[in-house]
Formats: C-alpha cells, sequence, structure tokens
C-alpha cells in the first residue's frame, strides 16, 4: 500500500475508534449522572409520608442553595429594602406552598387527595460568601378512613433543577406497611446534613407506592404553632474559603493585598484538583515542539476566559434565568470544551499522520533542512487559543458566588480583583505545566547536541533519549496526540451523561 494511503487508513481507523469507543460509553453510561460540582445552584426537596389510622401526613421541605436563593430574594424582598419583615415572609411563604402543592400528586385508592396545608416554616440560613440559603417547610395532610389503602406520591416541583431528592414513607405504631417502595428512614435528617460519600450520585427519588393497613394506628395529632425555625448552618462546599474573602471586614490596603494574593492562591489549588485542563494541556505540549512565548499565551487565554465566562453566567444568573437557567449551561460548556480538546487532538494526529513528508525538503547535497516556518510540529496560535478557551469555558462555581455576593454586599470592585486574581491563580498552574514540558524537551535536546568526552558520552545520551529511548522520545508527539483524543473522549462522555444534553 503506498505510503499516503497507508496514513489516510492509520487516520481512519483512529477516527473510527474513537467515535465507536464514545457511541459505546454513552449508550452504555449509568442512568444517574456523574458527580457535578454545583452545590451553590442545588434545589433540593424531601417527602416524609407519615401513616395514621385517620390521616396521611407529609412533612415537605424544600432547601435552596445560594444561587437560587439569591434569584428568589426579588420576589421575597417586595419592598426591596435588603431587609425580609415579617410581613414579607409570611407572605412569601403562603404563596410558595401554594406553588408547591400544585406539584405534589397524591393519589389514594386510585383517586386524587386533596392535601390541605397544615404548618409553613421559612428561615435563611447562612451560606457561602455572606449569602443565604432558604429551607421551607410544610406540614400537608389529608383524612382517611377505610380499613386497608394504597397510594401513590409524586414530586414534580422543580424538575428541570438538580439537586438532592428524598422520599421516604414511615408508619406511626399500629399501622402495618405491607409494603412501599421507598425506605422508612432517611439519611439527611431532612436535608439538613447530605452523606459526603453520595454526594457524587446524589438521590433523585421523585415517586413513591405504598400500601398499608391504618385501623390500628395512632391518629394524626394536632399540630401546634411553633417559633421560628432554628438557624441551621448550610452543609459545606467546597471553594468556602475563597468565597469567605469577598466578606472580609476592615479591608484596608495590606488586607486588600493579602485577600487577592490568598485568592491567587486558592486559584492554583483548584487548578491542582482532579482535571482542570491539566492532563490535555500537557497532552498537548507533548504533541507539540511548544515554546515558553506558547505557554505564556496559553495561560493569559485561560484566565481571560475564565474571568469572562464568570461575568457571562453572572449576567444569566440575574437577568437571563427566565430563558435558561445556568446550572443548565455547564453541561453544553462542557460539551463545547471536549469538543475542541477532541478536534485539537485529531488535528495533531493528522500533522503527524499526513504531514511528515513536508516536514523536510533536501537542499543541495541531498542532506535534509527542517523548514521552522513550515514545522507541522510547532503549535500555530489559534490552536493554543482554542486550547485556552477549552479550560477556561468552565468557570468555577465559587468565583460565580463572589460575583453575586459582591453585588449583594456592593463590593462589586472587591469581587472583580477576587475573581481576576483566582482566574490568574488557576492559569498559573496550566502554564507552568507547559513550561516544565518545554524546558524539559530543551534540556533533552541540549544534552543530546553537546560534544561529550567518550566517557561521558553514554550517560548524556541516556540523558537525551539516545537509543532505545530515542525511539521511545519519538513517539512522544504521536502519544501526546492519541492522549488529547483521549481526553476529549472522556470530556464528551461527562458532558453527555448529564440530563441537560439528552433530556435524560
Amino acid at each position: 500500500m503506498p505510503r499516503p494511503l497507508l496514513r489516510f487508513a492509520v487516520l481512519g481507523s483512529a477516527l473510527a475508534a474513537s467515535l465507536l469507543a464514545l457511541a459505546v460509553v454513552v449508550f452504555a453510561r449509568p442512568s444517574t449522572a456523574a458527580a457535578h460540582p454545583l452545590g451553590n445552584f442545588t434545589v433540593n426537596r424531601y417527602s416524609r409520608i407519615e401513616l395514621y389510622s385517620n390521616a396521611i401526613r407529609i412533612r415537605y421541605v424544600l432547601d435552596m442553595a445560594e444561587i437560587p436563593t439569591f434569584q428568589e430574594m426579588e420576589r421575597i424582598d417586595a419592598d426591596g429594602d435588603g431587609e425580609v419583615s415579617d410581613a414579607e415572609r409570611d407572605a412569601y411563604a403562603t404563596g410558595k406552598a401554594g406553588e408547591l402543592l400544585d406539584g405534589l400528586r397524591l393519589t389514594v385508592n386510585g383517586s386524587r387527595a386533596e392535601l390541605r396545608p397544615l404548618s409553613r416554616e421559612l428561615s435563611f440560613p447562612p451560606g457561602q460568601g455572606g449569602l443565604n440559603t432558604l429551607r421551607l417547610a410544610l406540614v400537608l395532610e389529608t383524612p382517611v378512613s377505610a380499613s386497608e389503602l394504597s397510594g401513590e406520591y409524586r414530586d414534580d416541583n422543580y424538575a428541570d433543577r438538580i439537586g438532592w431528592k428524598e422520599i421516604i414513607v414511615r408508619p406511626t405504631d399500629g399501622v402495618t406497611l405491607f409494603n412501599s417502595t421507598v425506605p422508612p428512614e432517611d439519611i439527611t435528617d431532612e436535608l439538613r446534613t447530605y452523606p459526603a460519600d453520595l454526594l457524587s450520585s446524589p438521590l433523585d427519588v421523585r415517586q413513591a407506592g405504598f400500601r398499608f393497613h391504618p385501623d390500628a394506628g395512632a391518629a394524626a395529632p394536632p399540630v401546634r404553632a411553633t417559633a421560628p425555625a432554628p438557624v441551621v448552618s448550610a452543609p459545606e462546599r467546597p471553594g468556602g474559603a475563597f468565597v469567605s474573602l469577598i466578606s472580609t471586614r476592615d479591608l484596608t490596603l495590606p488586607v486588600l493585598l493579602l485577600s487577592l494574593l490568598a485568592a491567587l492562591g486558592f486559584g492554583a489549588l483548584h487548578a491542582l484538583e482532579p482535571g482542570h485542563g491539566k492532563t490535555f494541556v500537557a497532552a498537548y505540549f507533548v504533541g507539540v515542539r511548544g515554546t515558553v512565548r506558547h505557554a505564556l499565551l496559553l495561560g493569559l487565554t485561560v484566565a481571560v476566559t475564565h474571568t469572562i465566562g464568570v461575568l457571562a453566567i453572572g449576567l444569566v444568573t440575574l437577568y437571563g434565568s427566565k430563558f435558561v437557567l445556568p446550572e443548565r449551561l455547564y453541561p453544553w460548556l462542557t460539551l463545547a470544551s471536549a469538543l475542541l480538546v477532541f478536534g485539537l487532538g485529531l488535528r495533531l494526529l493528522a500533522v503527524r499522520l499526513l504531514g511528515g513528508a513536508r516536514h523536510h525538503h533536501h537542499g543541495p547535497g541531498g542532506h535534509d533542512h527542517p523548514e521552522s516556518e513550515r514545522d507541522p510540529a510547532t503549535p500555530p496560535w489559534k490552536s493554543l487559543v482554542a486550547l485556552g478557551l477549552a479550560d477556561g469555558l468552565l468557570p468555577s462555581p465559587s468565583t460565580l458566588i463572589v460575583l453575586l455576593a459582591a453585588i449583594s454586599l456592593d463590593r462589586i470592585g472587591l469581587g472583580l480583583l477576587l475573581i481576576v486574581a483566582f482566574s490568574v491563580g488557576l492559569a498559573a498552574v496550566l502554564a507552568s505545566v507547559s513550561l516544565a514540558l518545554v524546558c524539559t524537551r530543551r534540556l533533552a535536546e541540549w544534552l543530546g547536541a553537546r560534544r561529550w568526552p567518550a566517557w561521558g558520552q553514554r550517560y548524556a545520551s541516556l540523558l537525551a533519549g539516545g537509543g532505545v529511548g530515542a525511539r521511545v522520545l519519538s513517539l512522544g508527539p504521536a502519544v501526546g496526540s492519541l492522549a488529547l483524543v483521549a481526553v476529549g473522549l472522556v470530556l464528551m462522555v461527562r458532558a453527555l451523561s448529564q440530563p441537560a444534553i439528552l433530556g435524560i
């Protein structure tokens, strides 16, 4: 087979294998989505169905994280004075209870039961960055009289929002529960404590079926007026230390400089966590002959893109949530990032397989001279910018909390400075990874080019990748290209596993 056809065959086979692997993983993926980092976006719901001899009573809890609570505050604080009065609290709780009732459906022995609200408790536990969360607890009830009952319950509230969804069925003393599709005990203490080992696969229980015998059970006790719900701290979420910088008091110049330095460090730490672009940046710089300027351009692109991404999603949160939910943007941004990485990997692979013949030309005397200006191993600026966009497209949710907290606290200037410092710290780590790979390659080239005495040639050859090492290192660009394709595939699988993409 001619060499060009062989290269096309290899490239086509690699592309076909990649697409086949993607299809297999997508259609064989589990029904639950992979872990999401959007704790600050969540709207969580909890239902405890209590079975009595004369009634079915439901304890319903709605728990909103900082961002949906921020969006809801315009409605809660009707007069816009920044304080929630008792009258505003009662008006919101009453109206919200009616909305939630419309999304609940309880059928008893095949007929829809009417749920009557008995009590409402509204509180605002403190969240990150000086923002509040929201907790609304309702007690609902419907009377029953038959000797044997079957029930079905469904919660359709906030079906389009991510979050924890839990339902339990608990019979009281004397009530015989024959079967139930959900357990009798909860695992979150009414959404007060979320188990760390289940945050990567949060519960998504929206309906329950049960059958019970109520005759020998106790009657439902009266619901008495309760004191205001105690303030419960919101669950700790990643990025809390960085977010707390926005609420720093006594903001003198030294304190401001220390806060910016801390934000820089938090951005660097965030980049060192699993993911965050280090893998595909390293794969890219293994596959190309990058320079120091290329590494610095990559870092600058990441910093600018990440900052712009935070501001863009902040604007969506403030003004566009009626049209698109901000958390719904993240899976699409992940998919866009994955497609950029995957495309860059395929481009590098094509350059390696198809561009090798154009890498050298014959000069006088038949010697080969590199054409540096056409060297396919040199990364074009457009590819570097695309790589920076791929990493910066996904802003950290904690930076969005800082932006919203800055608006709430009237500290917009400080918030923007903290976000920029965080982005610079994030970009610095990725640029450092690129610089390390550039310096490693240059060291190997320098060692290989030097004239060594006989006693040092063997060691210099090994350090520079001579012999077998040279053949292994020569595969680096191809391995880097394939690694970039693989990383793009993994990111695509993660994005397509989210319900926001395929609607599953």
